[in-house]
């Protein structure tokens, strides 16, 4: 494994929670203008993940273990999501959660990885199999000098992309 790798790895496995607030850009081919939302993120160790996007857009995801919740407060639904019983959109749901999290040992299987720059870290993934690559072309990540995600670019296959930019980033490690 690179050294650069190994050194998020180890930033990474210090982390008992991390939170941040985002910016994504939503581009369609087919149009001129894209979505801008802006929101936080949470994650905890363990795999609680929750993604909320502030009005006038307002949602919540919210991912752990094998299900998801996703609520609109503007409409009063909430839908929620079985792993089991949905292996298609498992797998899509744990690639979102490894990509924020940068989790190197369940991205590996989905993504081939590639070191595109070596400091600050940013590193380019492309799906290793065909289901994926019918949802994702490719992932870039970029990371700050301490190792934060600071930037996620996400390229579908029919021109669409997303990219989200993370700032004000809390970490709490955990006690040695």
């Amino acid at each position: 494994m690179p050294p650069e790798l190994t050194a998020l790895r180890e930033s990474l496995a210090r982390t008992s929670k991390l939170s941040a607030r985002f910016k994504q850009t939503r581009h369609w081919a087919a149009l001129q203008d894209a979505l801008v939302t802006e929101g936080t993120f949470q994650y905890q160790k363990g795999g609680r993940l929750v993604w909320h996007t502030a009005p006038p857009a307002e949602s919540e995801l919210v991912l752990e273990g094998k299900t998801a919740v996703l609520r609109y407060p503007a409409l009063g639904t909430t839908e929620r999501i079985d792993f089991s019983s949905e292996p298609g959109m498992a797998r899509v749901f744990e690639s979102i959660g490894a990509v924020l999290q940068a989790d190197l040992e369940k991205l590996r299987p989905l993504f081939a990885l590639t070191v595109e720059h070596k400091a600050p870290l940013s590193l380019s993934l492309t799906p290793r199999t065909e289901a994926l690559a019918q949802a994702v072309r490719s992932i870039r990540l970029s990371f700050d000098g301490k190792m934060q995600l600071t930037k996620v670019v996400l390229e579908e296959p029919n021109g669409d992309s997303t990219d989200i930019v993370f700032h004000g980033h809390v970490v709490e490690t955990a006690a040695r």
